[in-house]
């Protein structure tokens, strides 16, 4: 029984992921024009949220309300359980690969302008860095790359990259870890922005000219990696009509209890728990309305 439940938990966590990234893919825009960038880029926390919530007993269990779910056959909830855990190992091995051959580029300076290392990060520059930039757009690029640094983008890479190898196998995931990536490099920009005010539309000339070299680790944070038109758009775009803080905090605060809440009250029931037999367990009968002592002195006794 403990295998199919499993499977029930890893399906059920897989469609309320995917329920969260599409909430997120709603909220994102709006988020990012009312309050900033930076609270729509952290909106991207209520997916796992809402995944980890499925796992726990939902309304209808507690309440025992609607039709428990029948566990599905074990031979075929052992396959699934194999063949998900052969495509987390089979991803996480292929980044591992990307993340290795990128080292080997950046080394030989075929690399950058990027940020690489999760707990110790580290500038990454090309070696024709000088010529391929002016000494005012390096200045750019550069605090660009320090402010991932300072944000601990990196490690908000690795686990984005971690929910990609648990939810292989569901496309959403996959879409909204692109779309997050792509907020996180917004708010990024946003930070250089506030930082250099007058210096946005030489910001956006650097970015068309980094556009064309890519990274190809997924943990690395590049300055010219994602798409090029949404990035400049919202560089040009007005600023948000809150500013960021506690307005951020408070709307985050609220927008996941409301998810939490609402994979909590929607779930269905879970599949009922197997019924178990207590060793050394008296038994009765009842003969003629009549209740004989239990047959098990001995255990009565102690």
């Amino acid at each position: 029984m403990l295998i199919e439940l499993l499977a029930i938990t890893l399906l059920r966590a897989q469609l309320a992921a995917a329920v969260g990234v599409l909430v997120v893919l709603a909220l994102r825009v709006p988020v990012r024009r009312l309050v900033g960038s930076e609270a729509a880029y952290k909106l991207w926390r209520l997916a796992p949220a809402a995944a980890l919530a499925s796992v726990f007993p939902s309304l209808s269990d507690a309440l025992g309300a609607g039709a428990a779910q029948q566990p599905p056959e074990r031979l075929l909830a052992v396959a699934f359980l194999v063949v998900w855990l052969a495509g987390v190992v089979g991803l996480a091995g292929f980044i591992a690969l990307s993340e290795r051959a990128f080292r080997q580029r950046a080394r030989a300076g075929l690399e950058g302008p990027a940020v690489m290392g999760v707990f110790c990060p580290r500038l990454v520059i090309p070696r024709d860095f000088a010529q391929r930039f002016t000494a005012a757009e390096r200045e750019l690029v550069l605090a660009h790359e320090r402010a991932h640094m300072r944000r601990g983008d990196p490690r908000g890479n690795l686990i984005i990259t971690a929910c990609q190898a648990l939810g292989w196998l569901n496309p959403v995931v996959h879409l909204g870890a692109a779309v997050a990536r792509l907020d996180q490099e917004i708010a990024c920009d946003g930070d250089v922005v506030a930082l250099h005010p007058k210096a946005r539309k030489r910001y956006a000339e650097t970015l068309m000219k980094a556009h064309a070299f890519t990274a190809a680790s997924p943990l690395a944070c590049a300055f010219g990696r994602h798409p090029l038109l949404s990035r400049v758009r919202v560089i040009a775009g007005p600023a948000p009509v809150s500013s960021e803080g506690l307005t951020a905090a408070v709307t985050l605060g609220a927008l996941t209890v409301m998810i939490v809440m609402g994979v909590w009250s929607l779930a269905p029931r879970g599949p009922a728990p197997p019924s178990t037999r207590i060793p050394g367990a008296s038994a009765r009968l009842f003969v003629d309305g009549v209740t004989p002592p239990p047959l098990n002195r001995s255990a009565e006794a102690r």
